[in-house]
């Protein structure tokens, strides 16, 4: 008797297990309908703040990234199905990619259409290639035409003897530049190179005691011929054992070593991941999955242009994130980086 009671409870389990997980499926289904309802309306409730800390304008001097976003991401033979990136790009890449002067317009519109108050532009430089260089000089002077709404960060050329790059960061940090940013996997003199290459060092002292940040190039084309050692975080906690109160910045998140990481912010709370588009690129969950825990040390960005202003607010904004993450993750953690508050 006993065991056949056994059996009944066993049923009863089995039976009530079902259908909570049938009860699950039409919960998660309706969440799902729920969300593609809101999801159109997204941008319009949104009640935060947004800065987006990684974004191109449609410049010559960025006219290689614009480029890659029409002749690679629309044109792969498999399918990354991430609505910001997978399809047709926005009105201001299909101007640029026109070579129609109302591309810049059109870029700030649709930064205006999303709310988004201000974008801060990584400048670049890579020897030979005037489509993917941008210099202080030419970064700040559209921080001056687009005051409050437009914020540079300022390359390091590390083409050129260290002494002199040096010279110029000194130059570059005494002024109003944000923080700068350095990019050892598309070094040409010398080839690529990591990030704790001694060299580097001075460069990194002399941000140290500024204040400022530093923002490193990292993902999945960090360096196009090999992207594995600009990706390796052990040289960076080398490079944050050197210098503990430096502010790192990886862009772009340290992918595809996203847990690797995560330790890296773990153990330093001066280290920022800007994971931007790869947030919701093939692995990008484990990124969400942890902005709550460290929710001091991540920053919004749509990687524009490889990711629409839109589309990747829109997929940030569906996050499962409480209202004091929100605040800090799309907002107040930038602008702690940009100097804009305490």
């Amino acid at each position: 008797m006993q065991n056949e009671n056994e059996k009944m409870d066993r049923r009863d389990f089995m039976k009530s297990s079902a259908l909570a997980a049938a009860g699950a499926v039409a919960a998660v289904s309706t969440a799902a309908s729920a969300a593609e309802e809101k999801e159109v309306d997204l941008i319009k409730e949104n009640k935060f703040k947004v800065i987006d800390f990684r974004c191109r304008p449609p410049l010559k001097s960025f006219g290689g990234l614009f480029k890659m976003r029409i002749g690679m991401f629309e044109k792969r033979p498999n399918v990354l199905a991430n609505p910001a990136t997978f399809g047709k790009a926005p009105a201001s890449v299909q101007a640029f990619a026109a070579g129609k002067k109302e591309a810049m317009d059109l870029w700030w519109k649709e930064i205006d259409e999303c709310g988004i108050e201000a974008v801060v532009v990584a400048g670049r430089y890579m020897e030979g290639q005037p489509e993917m260089s941008m210099d202080t000089d030419n970064l700040l002077e559209y921080e001056g035409k687009y005051k409050d709404r437009f914020y540079g960060i300022a390359p390091i050329n590390i083409d050129q003897p260290i002494k002199k790059a040096l010279e110029k960061l000194e130059k570059d940090l005494k002024g109003p530049i944000r923080g700068c940013t350095i990019e050892p996997g598309y070094r040409v003199v010398g080839g690529p190179t990591t990030l704790d290459n001694p060299e580097f060092f001075p460069l990194y002292e002399l941000i140290q005691k500024s204040g400022k940040f530093l923002q490193v190039q990292t993902g999945a084309f960090a360096n196009p011929m090999n992207w594995n050692e600009p990706n390796e975080i052990w040289r960076m906690d080398n490079v944050m054992r050197q210098f503990p109160k430096l502010k790192l910045i990886l862009g772009h998140g340290g992918y595809p070593r996203i847990t690797e990481a995560l330790a890296l912010a773990l153990k330093w709370p001066s280290v920022t991941l800007s994971a931007d588009v790869y947030t919701f690129w093939p692995g990008g969950q484990i990124y969400q999955q942890n902005i709550e825990m460290l929710q001091d040390q991540f920053v919004y960005g749509s990687a524009y242009p490889f990711g629409n202003f839109k589309e990747t607010l829109e997929q940030a904004l569906a996050l499962p994130l409480s209202d004091q993450v929100f605040e800090k993750y799309l907002y107040h953690n930038s602008r702690k980086l940009l100097g804009l508050e305490s």
